[in-house]
């Protein structure tokens, strides 16, 4: 390969990064903050999953051997359409393999992936790579969601906060796992006392994470609560207990969180 050709300019891109070996992923992670990138890590397909349907991303690099879901069936999930509105069915997936096998990339792209970067990775195939799949695309306004946020910490990034923010997010795991447990009880036996308290608990600890989503389901159920109709309660309980699941999965798997 002729590294003497300049690598392509391109603007800062959202990029995933699906590995579930440490050293692989730390290393592409400080490549791509190194070249002005803003990356996302997943230690597997469930996390890669939960991340690509909360976060807009210009391109994802996917690693195929992963633990509970491997890459080529988490890249068909998505390109079933699983992570919209957050990602389109076509968002760029770089396959990360070492072609161990014969047919690893035939097998690779017939999953819906745009291309490959052979392991051990070289930043330059990377940029390379990546300059490829997102040409035409890269830096493209993220796909306009139809519903608030899920989870927004831009704030304490400007403003270097990024410890806070980690020890922010590990409490809100902690708290809000067994108060949501709590709620689901309180809701199924019909309790609207003890789930107005719950859910006003937790549309005030979505407040500082800016989970506008969550906020908002939780304040509908406080309302609905409020009326004394168990049905009611109920069935707003639903559509906060998928917000709070939304909150909590990217909260698990956000990079700040996972430094």
């Amino acid at each position: 390969m002729d590294d003497s050709n300049p690598l392509p300019i391109l603007p800062q891109l959202t990029v995933l990064v699906v590995d579930d070996n440490d050293v692989n992923r730390m290393y592409m992670l400080h490549l791509l903050r190194k070249s002005g990138h803003k990356p996302l890590a997943a230690a597997d397909g469930g996390q890669a999953l939960a991340l690509a349907a909360s976060q807009a991303v210009d391109c994802i690099l996917m690693d195929v051997q992963l633990p509970d879901m491997d890459g080529l069936a988490v890249t068909r999930a998505i390109r079933d359409g699983q992570c919209t509105p957050a990602n389109p069915p076509d968002v760029p997936i770089l396959a990360l393999t070492a072609f161990a096998l014969q047919g690893d990339r035939e097998r690779c792209l017939a999953a819906g992936m745009d291309d490959h970067v052979a392991k051990p990775v070289r930043g330059r195939d990377l940029l390379l790579a990546m300059a490829r799949v997102t040409e035409g695309r890269a830096g493209r306004p993220a796909q306009p969601a139809q519903s608030p946020a899920v989870l927004d910490l831009s704030e304490f990034s400007r403003k270097g906060n990024l410890e806070f923010a980690a020890e922010l997010l590990a409490l809100f795991v902690e708290l809000a796992e067994p108060k949501g447990r709590e709620l689901a009880e309180a809701a199924q036996r019909g309790d609207v006392a003890a789930a107005s308290g719950l859910a006003h608990d937790l549309a005030g600890m979505a407040g500082p994470l800016r989970a506008e989503a969550l906020g908002q389901a939780m304040r509908d159920l406080l309302a609905a609560c409020q009326t004394g109709d168990v049905m009611a309660c109920r069935q707003s309980h639903a559509q906060a207990e998928t917000a709070l699941a939304a909150v909590l999965a990217a909260a698990r798997v956000h990079p700040l969180r996972n430094a």
